[in-house]
């Protein structure tokens, strides 16, 4: 089996209206977003087919029909307000959660010879969310923060020669800096009325105390307890967003019923490192 994934854009707007939730409700989950005239997004979708690659063209579809499958999925929502396009949310929050799953649902079973598995939904920079055909009631939502941080690779169990060998310029005894970004994935079904999978606001709130003040503009050898005898490498700089995030994730969501899924951090362009817990 392979997966090819094929990214295409939109533009759509939305208001968060319905779910029976009032406008004091609206407002308490959405903040500026649940104003009453609504807001636009360029959206960037991205859509996982996969299946056996065919002995007679070498292919396993032809991307013109996974273009097709997408025009037709598009055309009736671009540049429109999806509450009046799509029927699914005459009486429902339009999150981007719901949209996901209300796109994957309309999509074809099939798609030449090959079967629509996964498919991401970006609405903003920094935002997005993630769903798998094998289970497309479960969300991954995405939020990204960024900090700066200096840091000097260098294990005191190891001599300085081999902590120069090992760890090369990442060893100089003044440290070196990065424009770290830290990709939080939280997972959860949409909530029934509002169609979250958490609260937007509470989960910034808890990155920017958790995160950001305790990371940003710090040297993490020297600042943060948690490195006093442990190497501040990307890797273990994600296992300690992890302890850090992990318990507090349930209370972005009233009931708790959201937990975290995977950090990822990116160090360099070139650089990121995935944790998903132990």
């Amino acid at each position: 089996m392979l997966a090819l994934t094929r990214r295409v854009t939109f533009c759509a707007g939305h208001v968060y209206k319905g779910g029976g939730l009032s406008a004091a409700e609206l407002s308490a989950f959405f903040g500026p977003a649940a104003l009453p005239g609504g807001h636009g997004h360029n959206y960037i979708l991205e859509l996982t087919v996969e299946g056996p690659v065919s002995g007679r063209d070498g292919m396993v579809v032809n991307i013109k029909d996974v273009d097709a499958a997408l025009k037709e999925l598009l055309a009736p929502i671009d540049h429109r307000m999806l509450n009046d396009a799509m029927d699914e949310f005459r009486n429902a929050v339009p999150t981007t959660e719901r949209l996901a799953q209300a796109l994957f649902a309309r999509l074809p079973k099939k798609i030449g010879a090959a079967v629509p598995t996964a498919l991401r939904l970006e609405e903003q920079p920094g935002l997005y969310v993630e769903l798998e055909g094998k289970d497309p009631a479960m969300v991954y939502l995405t939020r990204s923060i960024e900090f700066a941080a200096a840091h000097r690779l260098h294990a005191p169990a190891l001599s300085d020669e081999e902590n120069r060998r090992i760890y090369g310029k990442c060893n100089n005894p003044n440290g070196h800096g990065h424009n770290y970004v830290a990709e939080i994935t939280v997972r959860g079904e949409p909530d029934a009325k509002s169609g979250i999978v958490v609260d937007l606001g509470r989960l910034e709130q808890l990155l920017a105390e958790e995160v950001e003040e305790r990371f940003d503009h710090k040297h993490l050898n020297k600042d943060l307890p948690h490195f006093k005898d442990l190497v501040p490498t990307a890797e273990n700089i994600a296992k300690v967003l992890w302890e850090v995030l992990a318990a507090k994730i349930p209370s972005c969501r009233d009931g708790g019923k959201a937990e975290l899924h995977r950090v990822r951090l990116i160090e360099t362009a070139r650089s990121w490192f995935d944790y998903y817990g132990k």
